[in-house]
């Protein structure tokens, strides 16, 4: 079943910064396919260096692959905070995928809640 992510209030999702990007691919509603490098990762969200940087707002599909196994979604493009790097937000992940990105996160940090 696919779940809507949401922040717990107070609580700021713990962020994985990853040493080395992993390959990220947005594909947006016309079916036009971007890549990406994935430089950071939460529960709620991340940070993107897309091959082109996609206006705020626009709602994507986004699939990249952790240790655990792919994390496929839907998610929101916020304002770019460089002429590189784009943040997003989680707008709905499968179970499936919050099960794999929650066991990459707890690998580096331990329990996260």
């Amino acid at each position: 079943m696919t779940q809507i992510v949401q922040a717990k209030l107070g609580r700021r999702p713990q962020r994985l910064r990853l040493a080395d990007s992993i390959p990220i691919v947005l594909r947006r509603q016309d079916g036009h396919r971007i890549p990406g490098k994935l430089q950071c990762v939460s529960m709620t969200g991340g940070l993107v260096v897309p091959a082109s940087l996609l206006p705020p707002g626009s709602m994507v599909r986004l699939i990249f692959v952790t240790p655990k196994g792919p994390v496929t979604g839907t998610a929101e493009m916020l304002h770019p905070v460089s002429w590189a790097e784009q943040p997003f937000r989680f707008a709905a992940i499968p179970d499936s995928g919050q099960h794999r990105l929650r066991a990459v996160i707890e690998m580096v940090y331990g329990h996260t809640g």
